[in-house]
């Protein structure tokens, strides 16, 4: 195989034969694997290196005319296409502080209600009141 960024050719595997196209930007995660786009099926499929590699062979010079189809409609199924292996998420060390929650208590209900009717003996509380 070439050192391209995409690599053109055959896979020989009896009826189910077809131009290929290997595009080495896409990654399966696994390296017992590889993405092809098969021709004929105009899908990209995941295939297992050691059973396909013997079975891939560079296109035959008759073959040439393949590689417009090959470029274009790669194109267009790539666009669909999303690899199983993705970039990473970007995920901080560490979470942010949360904002502790404020418990509401008896006297924030009673926030902004009016205090004219309250004399000012009423508001002064001393040990004696408490006891009765």
């Amino acid at each position: 195989m070439n050192d391209k960024q995409h690599w053109y050719g055959y896979l020989e595997a009896g009826a189910k034969s077809s131009p290929v196209l290997l595009d080495r930007k896409l990654d399966t995660g696994n390296p017992q694997t590889f993405y092809l786009f098969n021709l004929t099926r105009k899908e990209i499929l995941e295939y297992n290196r050691q059973i396909v590699e013997p079975k891939l062979r560079e296109l035959k010079d008759k073959e040439a005319g393949l590689i417009n189809d090959l470029k274009q409609i790669y194109g267009e199924v790539l666009r669909n296409f999303t690899p199983r292996v993705t970039q990473p998420l970007i995920v901080p060390e560490r979470a942010p502080l949360a904002k502790p929650k404020v418990k509401k208590t008896d006297d924030d209900a009673l926030d902004g209600l009016p205090i004219d009717d309250i004399e000012e003996d009423d508001a002064v509380w001393d040990e004696e009141d408490e006891k009765s």
